[in-house]
This record gives structure tokens, C-alpha cells and sequence, in this order.
């Protein structure tokens, strides 16, 4: 039975051009008529859809994302698809933009038009949600944001354990007081960063309040506003930012204060970009793992439907990428 990757072969194109083309996306004349000759030479459209009604299968995954505008969330769904691709799977992209009944109403629509597997990608906790998936018996995998249900497996960074690694090497090369930019504590990933931070305090024997907590919006308006605050009113010489927005807004005030990391004052950030590239001197990053977690999405899922599995509400945990670069004072290179 050709496979995707044989009509590629036979076309001189890549796997992504072949589904893309069966997707319906208009392609340069010459590989869409080279496409177009291999299908009909190997037969794979007719022999596609006969494997999906033997295998009684839609060959589609229904995916959910949170927030369209979350670069980390989209970069987790263009590496799922890449991997979609290579086996013949097609997703159904949903968005719910933190809206329960829009999320019970797609997960719905999903379910009714049979896929396969469901991935969510920063799910909302709702009963209604719970019970449809228990009732669809359709595998299910959440991402980034664990879900407490027995019928969904989760696969989540390990945000609390890169916080607390970056804050202990902080407290290790004798930065004891931390000035801490950290989002507001009703989201999950927010909260699991801040405790990362505050456990790193606990391990090395020093009070929690030597973490000067400053908590606020997502946003680099938010990070300028909070960080002015913990130079000039709590003093603190050493910051970490725990999301990319407000290290952005952080580095802004800095550097119209007049003072530079890495000599004046010890910074470190979330970010979704290497900061090698984009920053002078560069800054120690936590980098979340979007690749990765994109591949072993489609991996798990795809497993899970293959072998007829569902969740079992396991958790696990991707290492997230720490850049050691030197602007913490102290620390020049990796450990």
C-alpha cells in the first residue's frame, strides 16, 4: 500500500508538499502535476481512503488550542503537523481563546465528526469537557496544561524543576535576595514557575521572603512597570523573569536606567527565542521545549490510536533547555 513518503519519492517532492497538495493547498505548477501523476500512478488516493474504512478510522485528529496568539502553544502545533503528515494523518485546528462554552462547544463538534485522537493544547478544566471525552472513548492527550481526569494523559514542561535549578545556581554564586517577575497565579504553568523559585529558597535554608515577588500581567508594559519597582523601591541587584513578555519589558527598563546586565545587575528570563541571537550581553534563558513536546504529541497520540488505548491520567514531564550565558554575576558558563 503506497504510503505519503512513496508518492513523495516518486514525485521528486518532500512528504509536506504531498499533504499539502492532498489537503487542497495550490502548489507550484510543476510539483503539483508531478504530485498529481505519482497519485495516479501508485493509486494512493483510492488506497487511502480504503484503509481508512477498513480500519474504520477518519485518519483526522481533532487538536484544541487555548490561545492562537501563544507563540509557544503554535510552535507545538506546526511540529505536530509535520509529524501528522508523515503518517498519513490529517488535524482539525480549533480554537477557544479561554472560553469554556466555546471549548465544550469545538470539543463537541469535534467528537461528532469522528476523529481519531483529540490533543489539547492548554485545556480548560470544565465537568461537561470531562464527561464528553469519558463518553467518546477517543484518546486523549493534554499539553502544557496538565487536565485531573483519569480518561487523559498529559505531557507537560518541567517548568517547576527549571525554575528551581536557575534560582538555586542564583543562590549558589551568592545572589541571596532575588527580585522575582512572576504572571498571575490563576494559571497553572505561572503557578508551577513560582514554586519552582520559592523551593530552591526552602532547599538552601533561606526564607522565602529573600524571593521579592512581584506578580502581574503577561504583557512587556507589565515586566517594564514591575522591574522599575524592584530596582528602585525593594533594591534587589539579581532578577529572574518567568515569562518571555515581561523579561522583554524588564530588559527595556533596564537598559533606560542605564545600567547593564551582567556588570551592574544579574538577570535571567523565559523565552521562546535564542537570545545568543537577540541580545547583547546575552541572557541566561529558559527555553520551553515547543519542538519536543510538538513530536511526542503526535508520537503518543498516534500510539494511543494504533493500540486502542486511553488515557490513564499519567503526567509526564519534558526537560526544558536552560541557556547558561553570562548575565548572572558568578556565572560565566554552564555546569
Amino acid at each position: 500500500m503506497p504510503t505519503i513518503q512513496e508518492v513523495a519519492k516518486r514525485a521528486g517532492v518532500s512528504p509536506g508538499t504531498v499533504s499539502r497538495y492532498l489537503n487542497g493547498h495550490q502548489l507550484k505548477a510543476g510539483n503539483q502535476a508531478r504530485v498529481q501523476q505519482a497519485i495516479e500512478e501508485l493509486g494512493y488516493r483510492s488506497n487511502f481512503l480504503a484503509r481508512s474504512l477498513r480500519s474504520n478510522r477518519s485518519m483526522t485528529i481533532g487538536l484544541i488550542i487555548n490561545n492562537m496568539l501563544n507563540h509557544f502553544a503554535v510552535s507545538i502545533v506546526a511540529q505536530m503537523e509535520r509529524e501528522m503528515e508523515l503518517n498519513d494523518y490529517s488535524i482539525i485546528l480549533s480554537g477557544i481563546r479561554e472560553d469554556r462554552e466555546i471549548f465544550v462547544r469545538k470539543l463537541e463538534n469535534l467528537i461528532d465528526r469522528r476523529v481519531d485522537g483529540l490533543v489539547l493544547v492548554e485545556p480548560l478544566e470544565d465537568d461537561r469537557a470531562r464527561r464528553l471525552i469519558e463518553q467518546s472513548g477517543i484518546p486523549t492527550l493534554s499539553l502544557s496544561r496538565p487536565l485531573p481526569y483519569a480518561c487523559v494523559d498529559n505531557l507537560v514542561a518541567a517548568n517547576r524543576k527549571s525554575c528551581r535549578t536557575v534560582t538555586a545556581r542564583m543562590i549558589a554564586a551568592g545572589h541571596e535576595r532575588i527580585g522575582v517577575l512572576a504572571a498571575c497565579q490563576d494559571e497553572y504553568v505561572a503557578r508551577e514557575r513560582l514554586s519552582g523559585v520559592l523551593e530552591a529558597f526552602d532547599e538552601a535554608g533561606l526564607p522565602r521572603a529573600n524571593a521579592v515577588v512581584r506578580v502581574g500581567g503577561y504583557g512587556r508594559e507589565d515586566g517594564y512597570r514591575d522591574m522599575e519597582a524592584l530596582l528602585r523601591e525593594d533594591g534587589v541587584d539579581t532578577v529572574f523573569a518567568l515569562n518571555h513578555g515581561r523579561g522583554q519589558g524588564a530588559q527595556q527598563a533596564v537598559g533606560e536606567l542605564g545600567l547593564q546586565i551582567g556588570r551592574d545587575l544579574s538577570f535571567a528570563c523565559y523565552d521562546y527565542l535564542d537570545t545568543r541571537t537577540y541580545f547583547h550581553p546575552t541572557i541566561t534563558t529558559v527555553c520551553p521545549p515547543a519542538d519536543e513536546i510538538g513530536t511526542r504529541a503526535a508520537q503518543q497520540i498516534l500510539a494511543m490510536i494504533q493500540e486502542e488505548r486511553l488515557g490513564t491520567g499519567k503526567v509526564d514531564y519534558i526537560d526544558e533547555d536552560i541557556q547558561w550565558l553570562p548575565s548572572i554575576i558568578g556565572i560565566d558558563r554552564e555546569p
